[in-house]
């Protein structure tokens, strides 16, 4: 791996046992949740790569790991029984590409919270700069995400933290506060800023996050966030992006990009959005 500043390695956040998206996550992981017709990570997944990275280390539990690496990994047996069906084995070509163009890595979370999470892949992280994405954040852009961090980046040589500035669900915390050039400053309360800048699962961070752990306090069940650990830095870029927003954690947002990445595919564009409207009419 090199040290400059090319980035090419990702950490993916993958903490947590699913309890809002109970029952269903008693035996299946949120992660492998369907957005349409690929499980929701793999949205992530995608994202990295359309982005240019090569290597993703998963930060696990022992919950979920082993769907998301079997899902990750060639399933020679699948293939064989579908040698005599091309069109479906083409619908796996797409996801084995991927599986051959990134290195994937899983590490068990061993400290709780955002940078508890990210500070167990530590070892594993060979760049100096890398990205951050939090599993339950799922961004559709016409340019990913990360790319876009990747390319702010590129420009001014600063870490980077993704902002959303929202016009509605503003949450009561965590609103982040910039200075005129658009550097992190602080995160507060709604009741204390004008701010309306909410922070989202994607950063690209300098392996100097590292170095504070002991600097940090710990919130709601001995957690250490990773947003917060940020300001103990004055090199943090708020970067503000356009785009679409799902939290895929909860059931609501779960079912918005269900919906909403179902409509993409247009062959079934049509039939959805009528069934949409027949449903709406009966609860109208």
């Amino acid at each position: 791996m090199n040290s400059n500043n090319e980035i090419t390695e990702s950490v993916i956040l993958l903490g947590g046992m699913g309890t809002r998206m109970l029952p269903y996550t008693k035996t299946v992981p949120k992660e492998m949740l369907p957005i349409y017709d690929v499980p929701n990570i793999f949205k992530v997944v995608e994202e990295a790569y359309l982005s240019g990275i090569k290597k993703i280390i998963f930060v696990v539990t022992e919950h979920n790991m082993e769907l998301i690496k079997r899902f990750f990994s060639k399933d020679d047996y699948l293939e064989k029984f579908l040698r005599n069906k091309p069109d479906k084995l083409s619908k796996l070509a797409y996801i084995n590409q991927i599986i051959k163009d990134i290195n994937f890595k899983y590490v068990y979370q061993k400290e709780l919270g955002t940078y508890g999470a990210l500070y167990s892949a530590r070892d594993y992280i060979e760049n100096d700069n890398f990205i951050v994405m939090y599993g339950d954040d799922l961004i559709d852009s016409k340019i990913p995400l990360t790319k876009q961090l990747i390319n702010s980046f590129k420009k001014n040589g600063k870490q980077q933290i993704a902002l959303y500035n929202a016009k509605e669900n503003i949450p009561k915390n965590g609103i982040a506060v910039l200075n005129k050039n658009c550097m992190l400053i602080n995160l507060v309360p709604k009741k204390e800023t004008d701010s309306n800048l909410i922070v989202h699962g994607r950063m690209l961070l300098n392996k100097k996050i590292f170095t504070i752990k002991n600097k940090l306090k710990t919130y709601d069940n001995n957690e250490y966030y990773l947003p917060h650990s940020l300001l103990n830095f004055n090199d943090v870029y708020g970067y503000i992006y356009t785009g679409k927003y799902f939290n895929i954690g909860e059931k609501t947002g779960y079912i918005k990009a269900s919906i909403y990445f179902s409509l993409k595919d247009l062959n079934e564009k049509d039939n959805i959005i009528k069934f949409i409207n027949k449903i709406k009419e009966d609860y109208e």
